[in-house]
């Protein structure tokens, strides 16, 4: 099969005008370039790209749709936040596949093809719907004081455990992550040493209190993601992209009881956000946010390159002009998305 398209955002997101991708019996990419005849399906005038990742999310907090009227500690804070009773007793009765369901539905109506899920509880049952949506899930279970039965584990904060349970956890698990300075207290308490030198965690998120001098001493092996609408929303401020950079910062839409899990609203408010506060952020950084750097931190949605499986969104690109990555990042909603491409599949959206 070969599609033809516009413009196909290649490998590192290098624009291609008037591509075409030739993927294989199995689905893999065997070529991209620029189209000089044969036989293509043509997709039209549309920018084809990778898939999204929604590099942080709560899913199952969606049954407090619009609780936002407590402070954040009082709604989400473990163990006592409002959030941890309600899930807890939607997972006990069993009801929580269904509110799953409804998640995974409108996240693949926004073009998600991987999902990197906090989940307070069920973990499996957050990988297996998701899956059945076509979604990905890099799923991390949330760790109260015990040591679930999961590969991937979270902690709300560092600070929320003594250092001996923290480097257990490390022991134990293959990936961890953990909140990180998302509050002016949890940063003066020293989570994001705690996170460092004792848990050693694998994903750091929020990271919104940080200074140019701690952003710099985080190693450039892990993996850290903003969250600008619930950062700003929350806490009135967000993290310090611009000095985040050098680890290649992934996007999240964080709460989905607050926040619809929208990767192209995230990007537009960091964009505007960016304007306001005058960072140097290139729109082609706020795309590679959702579109390139998850392959390469976490192996979230791949590239559009030779041998890698071709998992791609068709976006309507009427008037795009030379300005390819500012239209994608101001201008596009899930309004604009013509279809998934899934190796020789085309699926209408």
């Amino acid at each position: 099969m070969r599609y033809r398209a516009r413009y196909v955002l290649a490998g590192g997101l290098e624009v291609v005008e008037d591509g075409v991708v030739e993927v294989d019996d199995a689905g893999r990419v065997v070529g991209v370039g620029r189209y000089t005849g044969g036989v293509a399906a043509d997709l039209g005038a549309v920018v084809l790209m990778p898939m999204l990742t929604n590099a942080h999310v709560h899913v199952l907090d969606v049954v407090l749709m619009d609780r936002d009227d407590l402070y954040i500690d009082d709604l989400v804070g473990w163990p006592h936040g409002v959030k941890y009773h309600v899930v807890r007793q939607l997972v006990r009765r069993g009801r929580h596949i269904s509110v799953l369901k409804r998640v995974a539905e409108r996240m693949r109506m926004y073009g998600v093809g991987c999902a990197v899920v906090y989940a307070e509880y069920a973990a499996r049952d957050v990988e297996e719907v998701f899956r059945q949506y076509g979604i990905e899930a890099v799923v991390f279970q949330e760790a109260h004081g015990d040591f679930p039965n999961y590969p991937n584990v979270q902690v709300a904060s560092p600070l929320d455990h003594p250092p001996e349970y923290l480097r257990e956890l490390r022991r134990r698990y293959r990936l961890l992550s953990t909140h990180v300075s998302e509050t002016a207290d949890c940063h003066e308490g020293g989570d994001l040493d705690l996170a460092l030198r004792v848990m050693d965690a694998d994903v750091l998120i929020h990271l919104v209190h940080l200074t140019p001098e701690e952003a710099a001493q985080i190693p450039p092996g892990k993996t850290v993601v903003v969250n600008p609408r619930a950062n700003a929303y929350f806490v009135g401020r967000v993290a310090p992209v611009p000095h985040l950079l050098h680890l290649k910062p992934l996007l999240g839409t964080d709460n989905v009881f607050m926040n619809e899990p929208d990767p192209w609203a995230e990007m537009k408010f960091l964009h505007a956000y960016a304007a306001a506060a005058g960072w140097q952020l290139a729109e082609r950084d706020i795309l590679a946010m959702a579109a390139l750097w998850p392959w390469e931190k976490l192996r979230c949605n791949p590239p559009i390159e030779t041998g890698q499986p071709l998992r791609a969104l068709a976006v309507a690109a009427p008037y795009a002009g030379d300005k390819i990555y500012k239209y994608l990042v101001k201008r596009v909603s899930h309004r604009d998305l013509i279809a998934v491409i899934m190796g020789d599949r085309v699926e209408a959206l």
